[in-house]
């Protein structure tokens, strides 16, 4: 064991050794490129252009000295080329002009790019058209000023161009620059320049990816001869003041798979014609005045897998065949004018994942079809038409995360498959919500909500109801009967009815209890309710108010228990029934029963009563006036002994 143990140690350290002997007799040929890779003639034509920048750039020319260029600060060497790449370097001077008497034939420098040094200033030097075979030219970040030289257009060799975050950068867009043959990039951005697009820029054939984003005041429209573009993959013309409306002749740029047109005050529909980029896979146009319908006809742009129209002027409904699409996966209507409902045919979307529809006009009820979208994970609805019930076949999305739906008319309660769905976060109103929503649902007749100052309502557990804002009406005239022991007082005009066993009777609608001096009721679990600080319940229902609004506030006093707990009054069923503890209303009226409930009596009166010890009593709008009246009947029931 012990000498397989020392074998293992000795191969071990033999291996480290050789991997050590590797590792330095290959770091000269990690250095191995140098100067004298070139020769004579590309040696010193470059130096000396390399040097032409350390003479105006002096911080510069101190570091850029000795004979092997290779070695200097931000220039590394290929075995064919040099490349020159400065970045957040704070060195002061200009650009230079190129100098006369070189070889530019024999400059090896392919890459001049030069990042976040706004400390270097002048124009833009039209010598540079001399670097013929230069090949990327980046100027980003830099304090340079001037116009954007039409002499580059010389610069035959070059194939990316990127001049941005320069801000004192003016003048036009070259139209001579067409003559680059090989440029395949063109990026200017975030400069100021005033003019408008080249229509001669049709020409660039090679053109991969152009961008031209908050460049200045760029105006006129969008030149139809850009669909000679033959090569042109990605196209973003954003911030800009581009007017007109989008050239159905683009439907010929068949290469293009990214296009945003975005911030412009662009106008006319979406051209039918663009079904002809089969292969646009992104669509960006937010922010402009494009208006219209949504084309049918895209639905067969089958490679769209982003659409965004947000804050444009787009009308009409969603068309139900954008449905095989079936690489849309994130579709931005917000804040459109898109109508009518959601089409159930949308199920059959398979890759969509992202929907926002916030702020349109969309309409109708949520199609429980769209349970089959398998990707969906976030479908905001919020601010719309929408009604309905909230289906619960929604929580079968497997990839759902997020549904908004505030801000429309939805009827009932978040279903319980939705609140059990691990990860679902659904943005509602809380009175759709847990133990919101069922109180509300148990007090839809004490509430009413309508255009008029809003009501004030008890439910229970008794509370202080308010809408927004909180108001104090006073009925004209106002009545409050008093008795010893208090008693309950209802307008419309308020009358209390006391007999042996008392009853009172109310009208339609629900009335405000207010009882002198004012007493807190405390039910099982006994509940203390206080005007500070209120709760708000806001209840929408479809008959219109019969009597001002009220609020009702109990001050805090000594707490005044019932000897059995009191009933929340139910509606029945057949009307909306407003005598308490009622299950079925007599004929067609909604103040006299027919059969009580449990636990309460049925009058000469047709009214309920609630027994408690000592007697009976009618009971009135919610448990806190039930206990009330309870109390009145026994303390009258003892005064008359």
């Amino acid at each position: 064991m012990a000498l397989c143990v020392r074998r293992l140690v000795l191969a071990a350290t033999l291996a480290a050794v050789v991997a050590l002997l590797l590792c330095t007799s290959s770091a000269p040929v990690a250095r191995a490129v140098k100067e004298d890779n070139f020769t004579a003639e590309q040696r010193k034509n470059t130096r000396d252009v390399l040097q032409a920048f350390g003479r105006v750039i002096p911080e510069l020319g101190k570091k850029w000295i000795g004979d092997d260029f290779c070695s200097w600060d931000f220039i590394k060497c290929t075995r064919v080329s040099a490349r020159v790449q400065a970045k957040g370097a704070t060195y002061a001077g200009s650009l230079p002009e190129m100098p006369a008497g070189v070889d530019y034939t024999n400059v090896v420098i392919r890459d001049l790019n030069l990042f976040n040094m706004p400390e270097l200033v002048g124009t833009l030097p039209d010598s540079w058209s001399r670097l013929q075979g230069l090949t990327s030219l980046t100027l980003s970040g830099c304090g340079v000023s001037g116009t954007l030289p039409a002499s580059w257009r010389s610069m035959k060799s070059l194939t990316s161009l990127a001049i941005e975050k320069c801000g004192s950068v003016t003048g036009t867009l070259p139209p001579e620059w067409a003559a680059m043959p090989l440029l395949k990039t063109l990026l200017l951005r975030q400069l100021q320049l005033r003019s408008t697009l080249p229509k001669e820029w049709g020409g660039m054939t090679s053109l991969l990816t152009l961008e031209i984003t908050a460049a200045g005041s760029i105006t006129g429209t969008l030149p139809p001869q850009w669909s000679s573009m033959t090569s042109l993959s990605t196209m973003f013309l954003d911030d800009l003041s581009l007017g007109g409306s989008l050239p159905a002749a683009w439907g010929s740029l068949v290469t293009l798979k990214k296009l945003g047109i975005r911030e412009s005050p662009l106008t006319g529909p979406l051209p039918h014609h663009w079904t002809s980029i089969k292969g646009l896979i992104f669509l960006a146009l937010q922010g402009t005045g494009i208006n219209g319908t949504l084309p049918p006809q895209w639905s067969s742009m089958e490679s769209l897998a982003t659409l965004n129209l947000e804050r444009t002027h787009v009308s009409g409904s969603l068309p139900p065949t954008w449905s095989s699409m079936t690489s849309l996966s994130t579709l931005n209507l917000r804040s459109t004018s898109i109508s009518g409902t959601l089409p159930p045919e949308w199920n059959s979307t398979t890759s969509l994942a992202i929907l926002k529809l916030s702020r349109t006009q969309v309409s109708g009820s949520l199609p429980s079809e769209w349970s089959g979208m398998p990707n969906a994970q976030s479908l905001e609805l919020d601010n719309c038409d929408l009604s309905g019930s909230l289906p619960p076949e929604w929580s079968a999305m497997p990839r759902l995360r997020l549904v908004a739906l505030s801000g429309n008319h939805f009827a009932g309660c978040v279903p319980d498959s939705w609140a059990q769905k691990a990860g679902l976060v659904v943005d509602i109103e809380d009175k759709h919500t847990g133990n919101n929503c069922i109180a509300g649902a148990e007090s839809t007749t004490t509430t009413t909500t309508t255009t008029r100052p809003p009501t004030t309502t008890t439910t229970k557990p008794p509370t202080t109801t308010t809408t927004r804002p909180p108001t104090t009406t006073t009925t004209k005239p106002p009545t409050t009967t008093t008795t010893k022991p208090p008693t309950t007082t209802t307008t419309r005009p308020p009358t209390t009815t006391t007999t042996r066993p008392p009853t009172t009777t109310t009208t339609k609608p629900p009335t405000t209890t207010t009882t002198r001096p004012p007493t807190t009721t405390t039910t099982k679990p006994p509940t203390t309710t206080t005007a500070e600080p209120p709760t708000t319940t806001t209840t929408t229902t479809t008959q219109p108010p019969t009597a001002p609004p009220t609020t009702t506030t109990e001050a805090p006093s000594e707490p005044t228990t019932t000897a059995s707990p009191t009933a929340t009054p139910t509606p029945a069923p057949e009307t909306e029934c407003e005598v308490d503890g009622c299950e079925v209303c007599e004929g067609d009226s909604a103040a006299r029963c027919a059969r009580c409930g449990a636990d309460y009596f049925l009058t000469d009166e047709r009214t309920c009563l609630v027994y408690c010890d000592g007697g009976v009593a009618a009971a009135s709008s919610g448990a806190a006036a039930a206990a009330v009246v309870c109390m009145a009947v026994l303390l009258s029931v003892r005064l008359a002994a």
